[in-house]
């Protein structure tokens, strides 16, 4: 009698391909821009609001979040992630499944930890309780949800360690049941995505700001929908993981979206606290651009001026208007980022100094058929 034959493993009869490269570009690259973004985040709260935010911690926390998820993603693809499971050795597909579970449970805080950040940022900018009820109702449903999937990914399995080695025994909720609570956890990103990318529009029209601030502002805001995007994206892929038990290879689309949305969510939510330093940039350089040229002409305009009479009143008048006007806008947009009461906007008091007499003014072996839950 002839003893049967184990069943062939996940990727056979398949070519050697190899996405490693994929990943890591994408990880790499996302998670790096994002990084970027947030220093010069804190540069502009440090030397130009001159105050650090609960909003600006949080976002902190969820970059380091990101950036422990990018140490365990290099591992992974040195493990096998993005190549099938029937070309690795078993000792390394065992650690290669191993770091990706870890690195799943980074990524599943470092999203509700973006959303907090924007949720306590529109917190202090919220016109009535009516927003910030509805913000604080969010939040607390986020954190709570985040806090079950947790839950869900840690008791999926009597023993965890089936998830990398097929030779425990340990009985797992069906693969049905984690594909469902998968989409369902997909599903609630994409809405409170779309919540915080969304809300600022109605919100910050009935706050007194500049026009032309607020709708920069609310456009900024409103990036936040490429997250969405993202998790959307994340979610086509989501029926294809482990259907052959092929998970290394499985997780490639997978890994690349899930630290997408992750790192998106944090530029988009970084940019708006950023238009300060664009416009001083773009003045900085404008004035650069006139040069020595636009110093003599208006050196020679105040001499004419002067002889004229009441010509100089008028020019100087003009520029004065000019001064007033810049240093509303800049005023405002600086308010917003400031630490702000529970209270929230109600008016803006703009104080206009002449930043001529004052110059610093303007600066402020393998078992496939094992379930498992995919963030």
């Amino acid at each position: 009698m002839s003893a049967t034959s184990p069943p062939p493993l996940p990727g056979a009869g398949l070519p050697d391909e190899y996405r490693g490269d994929e990943i890591l570009g994408a990880v790499i690259a996302t998670t790096t821009l994002a990084c970027l973004t947030l220093c010069a985040r804190l540069w502009v709260r440090l030397t130009m609001v001159h105050k650090m935010g609960s909003d600006d911690y949080a976002m902190i926390v969820a970059m380091l979040l990101s950036l422990a998820s990018l140490g365990l993603v290099i591992p992974q693809v040195i493990y096998g992630a993005g190549r099938h499971i029937v070309y690795l050795r078993p000792s390394v597909a065992t650690i290669g499944l191993k770091v990706n579970f870890v690195s799943q449970v980074f990524y599943l805080w470092a999203i509700p930890a973006v959303k907090m950040s924007i949720g306590l940022f529109l917190l202090r900018i919220a016109p009535n309780k009516g927003y910030r009820r509805a913000l604080h109702g969010v939040m607390i449903f986020t954190m709570a949800y985040t806090m079950m999937c947790f839950a869900t990914l840690l008791l999926q399995c009597t023993n965890l360690a089936i998830l990398w080695d097929p030779t425990v025994k340990a009985v797992c909720w069906s693969k049905e049941t984690l594909q469902a609570l998968s989409y369902a956890n997909s599903i609630v990103n994409i809405i409170t995505d779309m919540f915080f990318a969304i809300l600022p529009a109605p919100m910050l029209w009935n706050v007194q700001i500049n026009i032309r601030t607020k709708a920069s502002l609310i456009c900024i805001m409103g990036l936040g929908v490429f997250a969405v995007a993202a998790a959307i994206v994340k979610s086509f892929f989501i029926s294809n993981y482990g259907k052959t038990g092929d998970f290394l290879w499985d997780s490639t689309d997978l890994t690349i979206w899930v630290s997408t949305e992750c790192n998106t969510g944090i530029i988009a939510a970084c940019l708006p606290c950023l238009k300060p330093l664009f416009k001083r940039i773009l003045e900085t350089t404008t004035q650069r651009s006139r040069g020595s040229s636009s110093n003599q002409t208006d050196r020679s305009y105040k001499m004419k001026s002067y002889g004229a009479g009441g010509t100089n009143v008028a020019a100087g008048r003009g520029r004065t208007n000019s001064n007033k006007k810049r240093t509303r806008e800049d005023e405002d947009e600086l308010a917003l980022f400031r630490q702000r009461s529970p209270n929230a906007i109600t008016k803006i008091t703009t104080v206009t100094v002449d930043s001529s007499a004052h110059p610093q003014a303007e600066i402020s072996w393998w078992s496939p058929t094992s379930p498992r839950m995919r963030v």
